[in-house]
């Protein structure tokens, strides 16, 4: 998968417009699936192969963003078959103090893939970015996902406006 080109990605505005990011236009897109999952696109089908996809979650968090994210690798640990972190590092995400996470794991199909976070606290609200595709597509994949990833804006609660 190539980067769009210009005009093709798409700004989504979620979360009464504290959360925005672009997404590629051609790939399916849910809004608000079900409780904290703010939006879920998915690439266009590929017969037999993994469809890579983005996870919006926006969630309230009363924690730190430091014990929030102890606490989730410890989930997803617990929970992903042959769970393998491989790099975490503090960044910027979306504007605010944030945490990366890359790591792998085995799908119910016996698929390895790969996942990249991006997590941040802002105002008792958590955001996480997820982007999650086939660890042998990753690196064809790697400028979309960093371009996604860097379009990611998140605003103070109550600070939307239609827009981020």
């Amino acid at each position: 998968m190539s980067l769009p080109a210009p005009g093709d990605p798409r700004r989504e505005v979620v979360a009464d417009g504290a959360v925005s990011l672009l997404v590629p236009d051609a790939w399916e897109t849910v809004r608000s699936p079900h409780d904290g999952v703010e939006l879920v696109s998915v690439e266009p089908e590929q017969e037999g192969l993994f469809r890579a996809n983005l996870v919006l979650t926006v969630t309230a968090v009363a924690m730190s963003l430091r014990d929030w994210q102890i606490g989730t690798e410890s989930y997803l640990a617990a929970h992903l078959a042959d769970y393998v972190p491989l790099d975490a590092e503090r960044l910027a995400v979306g504007g605010r103090p944030g945490l990366r996470r890359l790591a792998t794991y085995a799908t119910e199909d016996n698929c390895s893939v790969t996942v990249e976070q991006l997590s941040t606290v802002v105002a008792g609200v958590g955001v996480t970015l997820t982007a999650t595709t086939s660890t042998l597509a990753w690196a064809a994949q790697a400028e979309l996902l960093a371009h996604v990833f860097s379009s990611l804006v998140v605003a103070p609660p109550g600070a939307g406006r239609g827009t981020a």
